[in-house]
């Protein structure tokens, strides 16, 4: 099921080669109120196409040819990326962050769930779109 649904389209989860859908099953780990604040920024960004506040929504890097965005609130972050084919925003990772940058590894694991996800849903690979 999408994490949300609106005007501009979708912020979906990312579900990986073994059928897991990680970043979800971290949302539905999270307290109420964390999950509440998590959830009206995804409806934002169905309703809107883009949250224009940095402190909740920014673009992290390109990585292997994604190009990697998060939600935050707080020490939550939710990374993904935009769909280049429909309207879609497709949510990969979820993770605590305790320090100023991103490990690595939680990166590429963004990038490598990102990938199954494209691999199964469309066999010719669809690539994220650079949106500013």
């Amino acid at each position: 099921p999408p994490g949300a649904s609106g005007e501009w389209g979708v912020v979906e989860w990312a579900v990986d080669a073994s059928g897991k859908v990680p970043a979800r099953e971290f949302f539905l780990a999270q307290e109420p109120d964390d999950r509440a604040k998590i959830q009206a920024l995804f409806n934002r960004l169905a309703e809107q196409g883009r949250i224009d506040t940095r402190e909740r929504f920014k673009k992290l890097e390109t990585r292997n040819g994604w190009a990697l965005w998060e939600f935050k609130s707080f020490q939550l972050r939710f990374i993904g990326g935009f769909s280049s084919t429909e309207r879609a925003f497709v949510v990969a990772a979820g993770v605590r962050k305790k320090q100023d940058r991103h490990r690595p590894r939680d990166l590429d694991r963004a990038t490598r769930i990102l990938d199954e996800h494209f691999a199964a849903s469309n066999p010719r690979k669809t690539r994220w779109r650079q949106k500013n």
